[in-house]
């Protein structure tokens, strides 16, 4: 991911003083402050390499987590609930159950995001599913794994976020309906988390369940801890 400034400004962003305090109020919102300082876009190699670092990391967090039986949050955790339940493989679960979204994700954030999110998806799962034949875990701590999957997650999709793709499923869903309703998407990916992991409890074991949310908190937290505008300014 690339996180350098344009090479022609003379001052760094951090070095530039707001020129009154009347000007450092106006920038006090994330948005208006990265708004306000300068910007770089990203090249198609800056865009490729992030978003192939955020589809590893992803599926490297996905292979962990399969590997000791747990889940996650959003559809990637319903995938999972699918692969345990009947045996299909989590990578074909996880890309049938994000077909819909592509729609929305076509209608909402257009053709160019679209394509870049089927790849990652389709990355992931593909990536996901052979990941058993080239790294096994001997021996991995529930609870370690769960947090070091979270994490491994938490950044992949910061990747997949900072170069225009994401990883479909209900994060497009819940924008879609902030922006036409107003209801905030944070409420309905919380809510939506609460009855995965309700669902789950009658089906997985309870201590199975409790190392997933474990994850699952994990790695909401770093992604919203991490992805600020403020703190990033390429585009």
């Amino acid at each position: 991911m690339t996180t350098s400034t344009a090479g022609s400004s003379s001052a760094s962003p951090a070095s530039v003083a707001p020129a009154s305090s009347s000007s450092s109020s106006s920038l006090s919102r994330p948005r208006e402050r990265a708004a306000a300082l300068p910007q770089v876009r990203h090249n198609w190699i800056d865009n490729l390499q992030g978003q192939l670092f955020g589809v590893v990391m992803i599926a490297f967090g996905m292979s962990m987590l399969h590997s000791l039986g747990l889940i996650i949050g959003q559809v990637a955790g319903v995938a999972f609930l699918v692969s345990y339940a009947t045996g299909v493989s989590f990578g074909t679960a996880f890309a049938l159950i994000n077909l819909p979204f592509y729609l929305l994700a076509a209608l909402r954030m257009g053709a160019a995001f679209t394509w870049r999110t089927l790849a990652a998806v389709t990355a992931v799962s593909v990536l996901t599913n052979i990941a058993g034949n080239y790294i096994s875990y001997s021996h991995l701590d529930p609870l370690v794994g769960a947090v070091l999957a979270g994490l491994c997650v938490g950044i992949g999709l910061i990747g997949l976020f900072r170069h225009q793709a994401s990883c479909g499923g209900m994060s497009i869903l819940a924008s879609y309906l902030q922006e036409r309703t107003g209801f905030k998407a944070g409420w309905l990916l919380m809510g939506f988390d609460l009855v995965l992991f309700a669902t789950a409890a009658c089906f997985m074991p309870a201590d199975r369940v409790l190392y997933s949310l474990v994850g699952a908190i994990v790695m909401n937290l770093f992604v919203a801890w991490n992805h600020r505008y403020e703190w990033y300014i390429a585009r």
